[in-house]
């Protein structure tokens, strides 16, 4: 309950820092304070914000993410993949925007006159995102937990295939995307699942070949040295 509190402290204090024109810190701390507005189901307010902080930063491939995330939460999808685009023509490995794009294409696909046709040639894994996709459009926040429950179990169902394929440049995108979206819970279960078929050093290995910057393989090495710290190795 206390921490409910604060999120919701957090989330009234930065609505009213919204309210005054002021220039953002830095890009990192717009990332922050737009991902508490979106996670917090402000997506309005979250929209009204990163249109701001786009325009002070508009080289910043993952504010831009944020905002087409912000549009895509409050249904206005054409917006969202024109964020996302934006976002790949600066970065063209920003896996989460490449992602969503596919989702949307996929939506977009299945609804022209050869619907059924096209629907027979998706493959499982876009089916279970189109399936995500029609709930939340059809129940909206009502079942926002039990969605939010099925989109982790597919993402993580889709990292382990790419995993045990041997498609690891793929499935340590994966990680990146649950590093850049702050999602530590089902990072550290992809943790633990590596844990399970590798040994250490193999881990550390795959993660020097296949993480994109050095940010990000600086807190993944760490996450995995404290997850055997702290005795969370199941081969043991």
């Amino acid at each position: 309950m206390n921490a409910i509190c604060y999120r919701g402290f957090l989330v009234c204090l930065l609505l009213a820092v919204l309210c005054q024109p002021v220039a953002h810190a830095s890009p990192k701390v717009a990332i922050v304070e737009a991902q508490i507005l979106i996670e917090s189901g402000e997506y309005e307010e979250a929209i009204r914000y990163l249109e701001n902080a786009t325009v002070q930063y508009p080289g910043n491939d993952m504010l831009l993410s944020l905002y087409g995330d912000a549009l895509y939460e409050n249904k206005q999808i054409a917006e969202a993949e024109v964020a996302f685009r934006r976002a790949l023509e600066i970065n063209p490995l920003n896996a989460l925007a490449a992602r969503r794009i596919e989702v949307i294409r996929s939506i977009y696909d299945a609804s022209v006159s050869e619907q059924a046709q096209q629907l027979e040639e998706l493959t499982l894994d876009k089916l279970f995102d189109l399936i995500a996709m029609a709930m939340a459009f059809a129940l909206g926040t009502v079942m926002s937990k039990y969605l939010r429950k099925f989109s982790d179990w597919n993402f993580m169902r889709r990292s382990r295939k790419l995993f045990l394929k041997g498609d690891y440049d793929d499935f340590v995108d994966l990680l990146e995307i649950q590093l850049s979206t702050n999602e530590l819970k089902p990072l550290r279960r992809s943790i633990h699942f590596m844990q399970e078929q590798m040994s250490q050093d193999e881990i550390m290995t795959l993660l020097n070949r296949y993480v994109n910057t050095e940010d990000n393989l600086h807190t993944l090495t760490r996450m995995v040295r404290l997850s055997y710290a702290h005795g969370d190795n199941p081969n043991t």
